[in-house]
């Protein structure tokens, strides 16, 4: 009896210890669920004031809870931007851990006035979570990057006769801030009427924001060619040739050519039948008139040796009716070293080059190519190509069309620029040094 109540005693005492136990682990996860249940409403209420408040921050703050995460400018902090421009203004980056891009939130005050020069201030403000401002500045620099514009009375280019008296036709010049600075305006020159050259007059003038504007007038001192010139031409020679005429550019192109008395050569054809008179005027009037073409059409005369003398015996019946003489040299339609011919007769140009010569003909190509066949469209262009193929060499036989207005407007700059350094024009003559292209088919 007494061994059963010590037994009932053990027992009482392990049950008092586990349910001890039992409470113990129940308090600490009481006190857990209760840490994070606060740790979360903390979170909750971080999130709500965020939401609440929407704004940025100018830096990143060192506490968890600073709002925004990024605050900058878009671009550069200074800007400058010309005189009367409209000024679009970059903008800002604001950006938030919970909203992500707040920058609509930015408030922006701006001064800049372009109509003005000067320095202006762009300010960008937001507030942070506890009202405290945040603030990104800008400046803006108007300044005036025009520089005045010198205009030219008269003609930019400028022909003088050897010896000719030269008397500026004056000029003006504005500035988009300044105004009227015809007054400011100085020039330079090099200018000597005495000597054959070509010349610079130089304009400048500089407004108050040091931005300087220029113009240049060319001025050709020039010698009409003379008779013994073309006898004895020396080293420095030009053959003006063109192609495809006559047309309605030709007659002004002979009344240009005769102003100078430079003899050129034409390359005929019958492609506008209403200006065939002109061959008999290009005759007249001292220059050398050559075949190129009846009909001019690659597809018809390219297709046969035959094709080709029946098209080139109908063009020389036309120059022989107009001239009163048999011609004697020829251009090949696209030149010797053409390839169009090898859609229509495969090695034809070989065989016709052989038959021309043996029928005493003289076909010349040319070494100076103007590009007014393709490629360009303005008189400086062929202006430019022109002269600067004539430099590279001593014998330049120059290709033109005088069915292209443009080009044909180049030919009185070309002229007294070869003059004025010292070239000779003449027309091509079975005795002149003709230009072989190697042919192409």
């Amino acid at each position: 009896m007494k061994e059963k109540k010590n037994n009932n005693k053990k027992s009482n005492k392990k049950f008092l210890y586990l349910r001890t136990a039992t409470i113990s682990i129940g308090l600490v996860a009481l006190l857990a669920l209760i840490l994070t249940i606060g740790a979360f409403a903390i979170e909750e209420s971080n999130v709500s004031k965020h939401l609440k408040a929407g704004v940025v921050e100018n830096v990143e703050l060192e506490t968890e809870q600073a709002v925004p995460r990024l605050f900058s400018l878009k671009g550069e902090a200074s800007l400058n931007i010309s005189l009367g421009e409209t000024y679009i203004d970059p903008g800002v980056k604001a950006w938030d851990e919970y909203l992500g891009d707040i920058s609509e939130n930015v408030f922006i005050s701006s001064n800049v006035d372009s109509s003005k020069l000067g320095s202006y201030e762009v300010s960008y403000s937001l507030e942070d979570v506890d009202g405290n401002t945040l603030e990104l500045s800008r400046v803006v620099n108007v300044v005036d990057l025009d520089a005045p514009v010198i205009s030219l009375a008269g003609d930019s280019i400028v022909y003088l006769k050897l010896g000719e008296n030269y008397t500026d036709p004056g000029f003006s010049a504005s500035d988009n801030y300044d105004g009227d600075l015809t007054a400011n305006v100085t020039s330079t020159n090099n200018l000597d009427t005495s000597k054959i050259g070509v010349y610079n007059i130089n304009y400048s003038v500089t407004d108050s924001s040091n931005n300087t504007g220029t113009a240049t007038r060319k001025i050709y001192v020039y010698q009409q060619q003379t008779l013994e010139q073309t006898r004895n031409p020396g080293n420095k020679v030009v053959y003006l040739t063109f192609d495809d005429g006559p047309y309605k550019y030709t007659s002004s192109l002979l009344d240009v050519l005769d102003k100078y008395n430079v003899k050129a050569t034409f390359f005929v054809t019958n492609q506008y039948p209403a200006y065939q008179y002109l061959i008999a005027e290009e005759a007249r009037r001292g220059h050398t008139v050559a075949i190129h073409s009846y009909s001019h059409n690659y597809s018809e005369i390219y297709s046969s040796e035959e094709a080709y003398f029946n098209d080139l015996n109908a063009m020389r019946e036309i120059i022989i009716n107009q001239t009163g003489k048999a011609p004697s040299i020829v251009r090949f339609p696209g030149g010797t070293d053409n390839t169009v011919s090898r859609h229509y007769n495969i090695g034809i140009m070989s065989r016709l080059t052989s038959a021309l010569s043996n029928m005493g003909y003289r076909y010349c190509d040319w070494n100076v190519s103007s590009g007014d066949a393709g490629g360009v469209q303005t008189r400086d262009s062929v202006y430019n190509n022109v002269t600067t193929g004539i430099a590279n060499r001593n014998v330049s036989v120059v290709l033109q069309h005088d069915i292209k207005g443009f080009s044909v407007d180049a030919v009185e700059d070309i002229i007294v620029w070869g003059l004025a350094n010292g070239y000779t024009f003449l027309p091509l003559d079975t005795s002149s040094p003709m230009v072989h292209s190697t042919p192409a088919n």
